[in-house]
């Protein structure tokens, strides 16, 4: 039963237009296309703006573009500090749950 489970997470996964990891999971971005700002619901409902990585994965199906979504300074400063710039690969890595999630930039490679 955990086998079907664990593949229909995986798909489910893999399908979805954004990144999403648990906490202690990294993922490797195989290419940064494009960097914008969007507008869009926070916790609280209220609207903010955030940061849209569209993103380059390696999935279970393959790679994919994919959007990954961060609203803080401190991710910003975490991108501008390891000199991530179009075109790159890097890991990211998360740390902690809801309001407490830090996501941490590594290996970056400038393509």
């Amino acid at each position: 039963m955990t086998d079907i489970l664990d593949s229909f997470i995986s798909k489910k996964k893999a399908e979805s237009n954004f990144v999403s990891l648990e906490d202690g999971e990294s993922i490797k971005i195989l290419k940064l296309r494009e960097i914008k700002t969007v507008t869009k619901a926070g916790f609280g409902g209220e609207e903010k703006e955030v940061l849209r990585l569209v993103v380059d994965v390696e999935t279970t199906q393959g790679v994919r573009t994919k959007n990954f979504d961060n609203g803080t300074q401190r991710f910003a400063t975490e991108l501008r500090d390891k000199d991530v710039k179009l075109e790159s690969g890097f890991t990211i890595t998360r740390h902690g749950l809801q309001t407490k999630t830090r996501y941490e930039i590594s290996s970056v490679v400038n393509g």
